[in-house]
């Protein structure tokens, strides 16, 4: 019967090739074939019993799957398969049960997130950032033309860094451009902060001294996924912002000091914020993550917070400083360090996961608002802009 079948979708397969998308049926499978992306996945028939999208097996009213898997057997199978037009076909399956399917939702469902998973982020130092600087966006087009609000988006996940410009100075406004991507991400620093240098918070961003380069938050289970800076009244001198990309600074430890890059990558460290009788946050983890692909997740690195390494045995704690060490010379050397001098109407958005952030020392008084949003409402906003 298989034979037959498969026989009868090749038609259905031929007929959907504008759409660059082909399947085959197996005996014990289904699999989908991208043409464009060259990536191709194999599914259980379950899977695309699973993702039946009738009345009976989808609640429409509440937009959630209605599906009970414990009455589905293991042996679910395709008993007739039809074409129904160039990219719909039903199949009729061995328990009784009748499902549609678009061919290109289903290309939504599977190869598309995989496609996604690899796209590629430019790495920079320098000289590469350099050449072009942080890509600019305008701040009308930003709060209207979901376009525009895509492209920005788009480019922090490429370049890790964006500015919005012509946006007035006063604190208001960067709750309108938040609201675009998410609600901002509340913390102990409270939802928008003011951060001055008059140390009305005990921490060191609450003074005029320089700051090295870090990314914030390492020691919350959900660190800040995207920083929001505006300089709302700048320094007499100095205060200039920087940046440095923890991924390309990742990269540079693991093809010069490869047994570092492991040690940071495997090791679970404690990362925490303490204030006496104020805070105890703390967090364990890698200081470099991966996903299960070796894709670079987050980079959690932050000199002016300790690191508790007392669970660790001698010899890790001996490597973890080593490793730190020639992490943190990368991370400090000049050639991966990129200096900006924010004006009153950019607005700086950057992801915490991969860059690190700093401030030169300056003179004077000077007022910058900052927010955090979420990494969850940041990925949920890209994946419906398709990004």
């Amino acid at each position: 019967m298989l034979k037959n079948l498969r026989n009868k979708f090749l038609s259905l397969c031929h007929v959907t090739r504008r759409l660059h998308i082909e399947t085959k049926f197996g005996k014990n499978s289904f699999q989908i074939i991208s043409k464009i992306s060259k990536t191709s996945h194999k599914y259980p028939y379950l899977w695309l019993r699973d993702n039946c999208k009738c009345s009976k097996c989808y609640n429409y009213v509440a937009d959630e799957i209605d599906i009970d898997l414990s009455k589905i057997s293991d042996n679910i199978r395709p008993s007739k398969i039809e074409s129904i037009d160039q990219k719909t076909f039903s199949v009729l399956w061995n328990d009784g049960h009748e499902s549609q399917y678009d061919l290109e939702i289903l290309y939504n469902f599977s190869l598309k997130s995989l496609h996604q998973l690899k796209t590629s982020k430019k790495h920079w130092n320098k000289d590469i950032i350099g050449k072009l600087g942080v890509p600019k966006f305008n701040y009308i087009d930003y709060l209207n033309n979901d376009s525009t609000l895509r492209s920005s988006l788009e480019s922090i996940k490429i370049n890790g860094a964006v500015i919005i410009e012509g946006v007035s100075a006063n604190s208001n406004e960067i709750s309108n451009l938040c609201k675009r991507i998410g609600p901002i991400q509340n913390s102990h620093f409270g939802a928008d902060c003011l951060v001055t240098n008059s140390l009305s918070f005990k921490d060191r961003a609450y003074t005029n001294l320089s700051l090295k380069a870090h990314t914030d938050t390492v020691y919350l289970k959900n660190s800040a996924g995207i920083e929001i800076f505006h300089v709302l009244k700048p320094a007499e001198s100095g205060g200039e912002s920087l940046l440095v990309d923890g991924f390309y600074c990742a990269q540079q430890l693991k093809e010069n000091h490869p047994n570092d890059f492991e040690i940071l990558r495997k090791l679970d460290v404690e990362f925490n914020f303490l204030k006496e009788g104020v805070y105890d946050l703390r967090h364990h983890g890698p200081v470099i993550e991966l996903d299960k692909l070796g894709n670079f997740v987050q980079i959690r690195f932050n000199p002016y917070h300790k690191v508790n390494l007392d669970h660790l045995p001698f010899n890790d704690i001996c490597d973890y400083y080593k490793a730190m060490r020639n992490f943190s010379k990368i991370i400090q050397n000049e050639s991966n360090e990129y200096w900006i001098s924010l004006r009153q109407d950019q607005v700086l958005l950057f992801d915490n996961f991969r860059i690190l952030h700093g401030r030169a020392a300056f003179t004077g008084h000077r007022t910058l608002i900052t927010v955090y949003i979420s990494r969850d409402d940041y990925l949920s906003k890209a994946n419906v802009l398709g990004i």
